[in-house]
């Protein structure tokens, strides 16, 4: 079995904006949620470098790989971390 840059076809990625102050939640610390969240979705995430943002916004492009339904569990617990935060006022 061959390793390096094949991608399967039924791989799919989306691409989401997530406010630049939020990026530290959906991380956690020592990438703790981030971690969490790529075992429980299977999902692989990729979190844009500081200052790259979606074009027009603060929002940090947060790339989530993987099958479709690891994504959409992915994308729900990102939305969740960010939820939470707006709720407290944190931003």
């Amino acid at each position: 079995m061959s390793t390096g840059h094949f991608q399967e076809d039924h791989t799919n990625f989306v691409t989401i904006g997530v406010p630049d102050d939020h990026i530290g939640l959906v991380v956690g610390r020592g990438g703790r949620n981030i971690m969490e969240i790529n075992q429980v979705s299977g999902a692989r995430i990729k979190i844009s470098d500081r200052g790259d943002f979606i074009s027009g916004t603060t929002d940090r492009k947060v790339t989530i790989t993987g099958s479709q339904r690891s994504i959409r569990a992915a994308e729900d617990m990102i939305m969740q971390k960010v939820a939470y935060a707006s709720e407290r006022g944190t931003d």
